[in-house]
């Protein structure tokens, strides 16, 4: 596990008739002391992407970004310990590519196609991925959303973009799923589930996780987490399941500084030793 420190930027661009363009760059700096130091530096860039607003209906994306699928679109995971299914269904959070999103009455609409290279770019074994999530409109306590996905996404290691980071394999899995989700704000808690089944090349895949956070009424300034993730590589074989839980910490300091704190315990993982993890983390947001 490598230690990292990065920044992010988030700009807008308006003229008189209100916002036109949206930018974001998260870029990390990490450093893992498990490798030769020639290995043990990298780039991780993020998010690094470029939004034209036509209007509500029609934005077009362009850059390093979420695939359309999935909590991924309700909830700004990046900054969090505990993450969404992304990791485990798809393999990454972020891919390369460009979008076409936008409101309609009565629901929001995402469509992304990508390379289906993750952190790093490249294309190879005719990799890509194509996306796409219909959920209720932003902003509501109860959210929900169907999703699909297509693709030959490319096996790859760490989150390093420069150097490239590891590829397990040249040949490409070809992946498709439908998907579920739900988010609902609920007097102090926040209730969130996922649900994504589809196959693997030949295997066929379900994924879940629910969490629940919970903030205190009379000291908004904790919140406190919990949450379940489990993801079957195989359906049709016994204990293929990666499966972990988490409880959380969050402390926040002020509007700028926030402290976070998790512990992960692996209940099995696919061909893999399990483990259990601590996790802090120091956030500064500023403008």
């Amino acid at each position: 596990m490598s230690n990292s420190i990065g920044f992010e930027h988030y700009g807008k661009f308006s003229s008189d008739y209100g916002d036109y363009l949206t930018t974001d760059l998260q870029v990390r700096g990490a450093y893992d002391a498990n490798e030769r130091f020639s290995d043990a530096v990298s780039c991780e860039i993020h998010n690094a992407w470029v939004e034209y607003r036509a209007n509500n209906a029609i934005k077009i994306k362009g850059g390093h970004f979420e695939p359309a699928f999935g909590l991924e679109q309700v909830v700004d995971a990046h900054s969090t310990i505990l993450q969404t299914l992304a990791m485990e269904n798809i393999g990454y959070t972020k891919d390369w590519g460009v979008e076409l999103r936008g409101s309609m009455p009565g629901f929001d609409y995402w469509a992304a196609l990508q390379l289906g290279s993750g952190m790093s770019i490249r294309r190879i074994d005719a990799s890509y991925l194509a996306t796409v999530r219909i959920g209720t409109p932003a902003g509501r306590d109860f959210q929900y959303g169907i999703s699909a996905l297509t693709g030959n996404v490319l096996d790859t290691e760490g989150m390093s973009t420069f150097p490239k980071n590891h590829l397990l394999s040249g040949e490409a899995v070809h992946k498709e799923r439908i998907g579920f989700d739900c988010l609902y704000n609920w007097n102090s808690f926040v209730l969130k589930t996922e649900t994504a089944y589809g196959i693997n090349d030949n295997n066929n895949v379900i994924g879940y996780l629910i969490e629940t956070d919970y903030t205190p009424p009379k000291n908004q300034n904790w919140e406190f987490e919990a949450q379940f993730q489990s993801f079957v590589n195989d359906l049709g074989k016994s204990r293929t399941d990666d499966s972990t839980v988490s409880v959380g910490l969050t402390y926040k300091l002020n509007q700028t500084i926030t402290l976070r704190a998790a512990f992960q315990h692996d209940l099995n993982i696919y061909h893999q030793e399990r483990d259990t993890r601590g996790l802090v983390q120091f956030y500064y947001y500023g403008k």
